[in-house]
């Protein structure tokens, strides 16, 4: 807890450093270029060029705890579904690689909402855009990661996502115009999150209590997300996705 603690401070170190260079990034009235906040002139490299000094990588966050959530939820050795399956999928998953040949990938799944003893199953979405490095803090990934849900009151793509889903996971492919992949392609607005690594190499967002995601045997992901005011231990958002594009 501690080593995430100091992850995200170091994170909002990293956005109050770049806001303050933005703002005085012509130097003084002589033209000197300055390091951020501290008033004096960088330092010059032999040809002349000013060297700034690179703002600090923030240390990796932990790992997700799937063992504290599987004892949390109670999940049984062998659990085939609801959140415990996708717990089960964590455990034995490698590294998420978050890069997108397109720049724009799109995943459809089932999602569990944990709040406290209430689950509720969802149409869970997810979208990585690849970004520029320059948009980029130190040690985050060149892409945003952001999850969404198609709901009920969108008719049809919320009645054909289960037909969609059901096909890829037998690593078929979705039937032609199918509603609910074709509403995941034309999805414009995503509440999205920074992502770096964790210790043991799985991808973190800054988003809620923090965003987990890894890959399965079958390019499945698999996803986590805390809730940052919960009940219970559990609480949060657990899912299966399946590439719909990338």
């Amino acid at each position: 807890m501690r080593t995430a603690t100091r992850w995200i401070l170091g994170f909002g170190l990293w956005l109050v450093l770049g806001a303050a260079a933005g703002c005085d990034s012509k130097g003084g009235e002589s033209g000197a270029v300055t390091t951020a906040g501290s008033g004096a002139p960088a330092s010059t490299s032999s040809s002349g060029v000013p060297i700034v000094a690179a703002d600090p990588v923030p240390p990796a966050p932990p790992d997700l705890d799937v063992a504290a959530l599987q004892k949390a939820l109670a999940c049984a050795g062998n659990a085939k579904s609801g959140p415990c399956a996708v717990l089960a999928g964590f455990a034995s998953c490698k590294a998420w690689s978050a890069e997108v040949p397109s720049g724009d990938g799109r995943w459809i799944g089932r999602g569990f909402e944990v709040d406290g003893k209430k689950t509720t199953e969802q149409v869970t979405v997810l979208r990585a855009r690849r970004v520029p490095t320059g948009e980029v803090g130190p040690g985050q990934l060149p892409s945003r990661v952001g999850l969404g849900s198609i709901e009920k009151e969108t008719g049809s793509p919320f009645n054909e996502a289960d037909k969609a889903i059901r096909a890829m996971e037998r690593s078929d492919v979705p039937p032609k115009g199918n509603a609910a992949i074709e509403h995941l392609k034309g999805i414009t607005q995503w509440s999205e999150a920074y992502v770096t690594r964790t210790a043991g190499g799985q991808v973190y967002g800054l988003s809620h209590g923090g965003l987990y995601v890894c890959e399965g045997a079958k390019r499945e992901l698999y996803v986590v997300r805390r809730e940052s005011t919960r009940t219970g231990t559990g609480d949060g958002l657990y899912a299966t996705l399946w590439g719909a594009t990338w």
